[in-house]
């Protein structure tokens, strides 16, 4: 099954009256935090965040609300040309440079394109990942009354010699966007135009099935969008949403911007708590980590990472001891029996291990059990964990580090047919919201 690429008139900052696009652009709505969401609303008028996760207000109501209030918006920013339609259908060749976790030099380079929207059942565009109802019910809202993709789901298509952003680049010219971001990330567009040169990417990037790495719930809200109105207007021929904006990336790179989430618990029993490496024990060597302090947390995170790839392995922070350990299957991988229902490639996967044998199974978080008011919460990024605990959280008790996913082991549990669980990967850097936009009714 292959998937159906196509160029797009995009909608872009208008760098006459915008010139520096570095103060309207912004990270993706699902990583920004209230705090963070404030902060962007005020760092300036034109900021994609007023569209794209606008403030909520005590005054809200059916008729005036922050989804009402992005849809007139975006109007007056096309009436006053602050955005503005590109004059012909393009692909945006994207380059973004930035520091992988171990502190080197990486770049992932891409394509900003409009995909025929096919249900999952198809095999063209394949999910991971679970999703929840309530994100997805706030993006249709949004959709609904703004009728635009405000931002890329991002995407990942197989390309081993990295053959088709090389030839863009054989006749991209000079970009047009250039900006570094507040994380220090550099993202350089480039607006490719000529027909023949577009066709042919276009095609080529047709030719195979494409995996959702990030954006699952808008894609997913696409097609209940799509559905509805196809279902209320029974159109004839394509509409601008059979089709939704996606960035695509070549998934036949390292692993480097697959960052992991880890997993931070609290409200666990006393008895729980306490007794957590001998409940642990059943599953698991339990090795301990010499030293102390932050210097112990970060030598575990390098034990974890030289464990043999055969075997589920995480870290364990106990806050009560202030103590750093690192567990080791005990059983191969997949340490879940066959019985569990679900592939070799999910029942493999350490976040499966860690939900099932961890959580649910020794510290019985789960319906019925007896930590059942226990909260688990999840934190993108070794270092983001690291420093939460160098806070001194007093709620923490057990802080549950995993390894990053590997690539192979998405594209295996996707071509199974199967999601993996919620929070397993965080690719990293996130696809900015704010360098093209893509209207609904053009």
């Amino acid at each position: 099954m292959t998937t159906e690429v196509f160029p797009f008139r995009g909608l872009r900052y208008n760098q006459t009256l915008v010139p520096d696009l570095s103060l309207v652009v912004c990270p993706p709505y699902d990583i920004i935090s209230r705090s963070e969401q404030r902060r962007y609303h005020k760092k300036h008028p034109d900021n994609a965040i007023h569209l794209d996760f606008g403030l909520e207000l005590t005054t809200d109501n059916d008729t005036n609300n922050r989804y009402t209030r992005a849809a007139a918006l975006l109007d007056e920013w096309l009436a006053e040309k602050i955005l503005v339609p590109e004059p012909a259908p393009a692909l945006y060749l994207l380059r973004e440079e930035f520091k992988a976790p171990d502190g080197t030099p990486a770049v992932r380079e891409g394509f900003i394109a409009a995909v025929r929207l096919s249900d999952f059942s198809e095999g063209k565009t394949l999910p991971h990942e679970e999703t929840a109802p309530g994100p997805k019910e706030d993006r249709l809202r949004l959709i609904e009354a703004t009728q635009a993709n405000l931002s890329p789901i991002f995407c990942l298509y197989s390309d081993p010699e990295d053959s088709l952003v090389r030839q863009a680049k054989r006749y991209a010219g000079d970009p047009e966007i250039s900006i570094r971001d507040e994380a220090g990330t550099r993202h350089t567009l480039w607006t490719l135009v000529d027909p023949d040169q577009v066709d042919a990417i276009s095609a080529a990037l047709s030719r195979d099935s494409l995996l959702i790495a990030d954006g699952h719930h808008r894609y997913e809200t696409m097609l209940a969008y799509r559905d509805e109105r196809r279902a209320r207007e029974h159109p004839d021929g394509d509409r601008p949403y059979d089709f939704t904006m996606v960035y695509l990336a070549g998934m036949d790179g390292d692993s480097r911007s697959v960052l992991p989430i880890h997993r931070f618990v609290s409200g666990l029993a006393e008895k729980t708590a306490g007794g957590a490496l001998e409940l642990l024990g059943a599953d698991f060597d339990i090795l301990d980590v010499p030293g102390t302090g932050e210097e112990q947390r970060r030598r575990m995170i390098g034990m974890m990472a030289e464990i043999d790839a055969g075997r589920n392995a995480f870290g364990l922070y106990l806050a009560a001891e202030n103590s750093c350990h690192v567990l080791v299957g005990r059983r191969p991988r997949p340490m879940l029996p066959a019985a569990d229902e679900h592939s070799e490639a999910y029942r493999s996967l350490d976040v499966t291990a860690l939900d099932k044998l961890i959580l649910s199974g020794a510290l019985d978080i789960r319906p019925g059990g007896v930590n059942q008011e226990a909260r688990v919460s999840f934190v993108e990024r070794t270092e983001a964990a690291l420093e939460r605990i160098n806070a001194d959280d007093k709620d923490l008790q057990i802080a549950l580090f995993v390894n990053h996913t590997r690539l192979e082991e998405i594209k295996a549990v996707a071509a199974a047919g199967e999601k993996m669980p919620q929070k397993s990967t965080y690719f990293y850097p996130k696809p900015l919201t704010g360098l093209v936009f893509r209207s609904l009714k053009i």
